[in-house]
């Protein structure tokens, strides 16, 4: 078999090896630079041409790009806890809440922006951005100062907490809430874009401050809905003071919900000076004055729009209590039988481990292989007896705790339900029999007129009572949590720019890269001709 210029079948094996290292021999580095040399000039020629056509290609890119309309406005939030990502009454904030679906429709219709876009484009233009040129300027000096090698572990480390000293008080939250868009967007007048984006940050203020009750305490309190004038026109007397009373009690709870708040012990309301105080003093003695005489004016009166619609309202009242009572007192011995079972189950246990204790003392003086002394001579019976008396102590104490919180509550909400149900069932035996007994009619119409606006009276009182319930939680939740009222500051006016997709510095580099790869191949291409024109030589 023959190759190329030599044989591989015949003659001196040492020929043939040098035969085939002079006609196969690599190139060397030196070759190649020898090489590159020779064409320098058509490698310089061919580079200026790149040169030229990647730059004007990319100039062409870059200046021929189609601008993009950004419309602009920074603003900075001025309440406590953004830092942490929560309102000032601590409920979770998010930039994402600037542009929620309540926010975006109310300001969309207002402006009646469906002359330029859809709904659906105007939502997708918008943007929250943060941003904090100081922060950034503060990252570049120090990122240059942690580039020193000749940096010593502690001074790294004194410049490091330097960097998140100063960082930590820089982080000032401004951001940029941003309009871009195309040419939908680019129609809108720019007076009109300047009013959507300020539109946009007061409607989130209103949304949060509504909705999510950014600058109020989380707490449930009553309103004037929990008590409807036509339903006590129309109920009977009877009812209508039970209604009275549950109203009155609630109130009283969400009084005792505020007093929890720091400083509501001292406040009062500007014009009036009602305290919390003062408004559950009110409330009791309306309750003890005028609501309780009610009760006693219809249950020795027989005073009723309906007899029969009365009695059937108590009787349901004392079997829905006595249903109430029975299940009380099952859950009651329910939690009393569990934790003496528990506790019996303790007791044996713990016998046990008495037992294994007495065994392990006697292994102590017993060893299990005679004249071997125990390996643990110094646990006697005292000690492990005292072990086991810890164990004995506090062995599920939080699981008997438990127990005992929810026997307590059981039987303290069974003494009021027996409570209410005495007063339930009296009542309903002594209407009864005021009932039987009859009266005047002259008598019954006074008394009757006399119920009638003394509950008018009570309304009054209870409904004055939530409006100064609430002007007291509005006033402690601004006092305490958001003094100045504000969200948001605008720290910029409106700023309008055409900006470009690709930036001049990102051009810049993309040329940069394919002037690089181009010129490997450039490079790679000499060296290919310049192979190819030895071989023919």
């Amino acid at each position: 078999m023959t190759g190329k210029g030599f044989d591989t079948t015949a003659g001196d094996p040492a020929k043939y090896n040098d035969q085939y290292l002079e006609e196969y021999e690599g190139i060397s580095l030196k070759d190649m630079a020898l090489s590159l040399w020779g064409y320098r000039t058509i490698i310089v020629a061919l580079t200026l041409v790149a040169a030229l056509l990647i730059g004007g290609i990319g100039a062409y890119a870059y200046l021929l790009q189609k601008k993009q309309d950004i419309t602009r406005l920074r603003f900075r939030l001025d309440f406590d806890g953004v830092e942490k990502n929560q309102y000032p009454n601590g409920g979770k904030f998010s930039t994402s809440d600037l542009l929620a679906t309540p926010v975006i429709n109310s300001v969309y219709d207002a402006n009646d922006l469906k002359r330029y876009l859809s709904l659906a484009e105007f939502r997708s233009s918008l943007a929250v951005l943060q941003s904090n040129d100081k922060v950034r300027l503060l990252e570049y000096e120090y990122a240059a100062k942690l580039d020193d090698r000749k940096l010593s572990v502690g001074q790294r480390s004194r410049l490091e907490a330097e960097f998140l000293e100063k960082k930590k008080n820089l982080m000032v939250p401004i951001f940029d809430l941003v309009l871009s868009g195309g040419s939908n967007v680019l129609s809108i007048p720019p007076t009109l874009r300047s009013k959507v984006l300020q539109d946009i940050l007061s409607g989130w203020a209103e949304y949060a401050d509504r909705v999510k009750g950014a600058n109020k305490y989380q707490i449930s309190l009553v309103s004037k809905n929990i008590l409807s004038k036509e339903e006590l026109e129309a109920e009977d007397y009877l009812v209508v003071v039970d209604m009275l009373r549950v109203a009155i009690s609630r109130i009283v709870n969400d009084l005792d919900k505020l007093r929890e708040i720091p400083g509501s012990a001292n406040f009062r309301l500007q014009g009036s000076g009602v305290s919390l105080s003062d408004l559950k003093y009110r409330l009791q003695d309306v309750d003890k004055f005028k609501v309780s005489p009610l009760l006693g004016i219809i249950r020795l009166g027989g005073i009723t729009k309906s007899d029969d619609v009365t009695k059937v309202y108590l009787q349901h009242r004392v079997f829905e209590l006595k249903m109430k009572e029975e299940d009380a007192t099952a859950r009651e011995r329910v939690y009393e039988s569990s934790l003496a079972n528990y506790g019996q189950g303790r007791r044996s246990v713990l016998d046990g481990i008495d037992g294994g204790a007495g065994a392990v003392a006697g292994s102590a003086s017993n060893p299990l292989i005679p004249g071997v002394p125990t390996t643990i001579p110094q646990l006697g019976e005292t000690f492990l007896n005292s072990i086991v008396k810890m164990a004995r102590e506090n062995l599920d104490a939080k699981f008997r705790q438990e127990i005992t919180q929810n026997l307590i509550k059981e039987a303290l909400e069974k003494v009021v339900i027996s409570s209410d149900l005495k007063f339930y069932e009296r009542l309903l035996s002594e209407l009864t029999a005021s009932a039987s007994q009859g009266g005047g009619s002259s008598v019954i119409s006074t008394v009757r007129s006399k119920v009638v606006s003394t509950v008018e009276q009570v309304y009054k009182s209870i409904m004055q009572s939530i409006d100064e319930l609430n002007a007291i939680y509005n006033g402690l939740s601004k006092a305490s949590l958001n003094p100045s009222g504000t969200l948001f500051t605008v720290t910029e006016p409106v700023i309008i720019s055409q900006d470009r997709s690709l930036t001049l510095k990102k051009a810049a580099v993309y040329v940069v890269l394919a002037w690089v790869l181009v010129e490997g191949f450039i490079l790679i291409g000499v060296l290919i001709a310049n192979s190819f024109r030895r071989k023919e030589e």
